[in-house]
């Protein structure tokens, strides 16, 4: 039942993108600037700002996790990488900010599933702790992002009525909105793989990464 919870979230958000990537801000543009059933530029940023908390904090633990697996999987570059965005991370975090953490956790992963791949890759007793350890808590990045869907979507309804005058204070949830659907099916098809590679190299799955899954 968890399982099927979790999934369905993570769906929702990606059939999401589909309307947030075609056009969003044309539809919004195009609203007369009077319409009596707009948010107010105050709610959104409220709510802007909530959104925008939940989705650093998802970020974080996944940025975190990324580390330890890279860590552990000799990839030092990548885990430096994955260190020092997680750090730079704010819950007041912008748009630009909030991009390039995404832009880092992307290339981390990318780096983490090359490593998965290699068949020359061993990892010793400790290692494979630590990758443990760093699966553990990506299962519940995971769990975040998938439980950002009400959130997410009560802001982008909102957003769509917004007046065009608020639009500029209104960037990084926005953003959210465009990115969000697509990296919560990329990190949930990370995990994936990296539950497959702990079950092949004999490392225990945390109770998180099975429930996520």
């Amino acid at each position: 039942m968890r399982k099927t919870l979790i999934v369905a979230a993570l769906a929702g958000l990606s059939l999401t993108a589909v309307t947030a990537q075609a056009g969003m801000f044309d539809a919004v543009t195009s609203l007369t600037g009077g319409a009596g059933n707009s948010s107010s530029g105050a709610d959104l940023i409220g709510q802007q700002k909530q959104l925008v908390e939940s989705y650093t904090g998802a970020n974080k633990q996944v940025l975190m996790a990324q580390s330890q697996m890279a860590t552990a999987l000799g990839a030092k570059d990548a885990a430096a990488l994955a260190k020092a965005e997680a750090e730079a991370l704010t819950s007041g975090a912008t748009k630009d900010s909030l991009s390039k953490a995404d832009s880092a956790q992307s290339a981390v992963s990318k780096a983490i599933s090359e490593q998965q791949k290699n068949t020359g890759t061993v990892l010793d007793a400790e290692a494979k702790k630590a990758y443990a350890e760093g699966l553990g808590s990506l299962a519940k990045g995971v769990l975040k992002y998938s439980k950002m869907a009400n959130q997410f979507s009560g802001f982008k309804d909102a957003l769509a009525s917004a007046s065009p005058l608020d639009l500029p204070k209104l960037s990084s949830g926005a953003y959210i909105v465009t990115s969000l659907p697509g990296n919560s099916k990329n990190l949930y098809e990370a995990l994936k793989q990296a539950v497959s590679f702990a079950k092949s190299h004999d490392i225990p799955v945390p109770k998180d990464a099975t429930q996520a899954l």
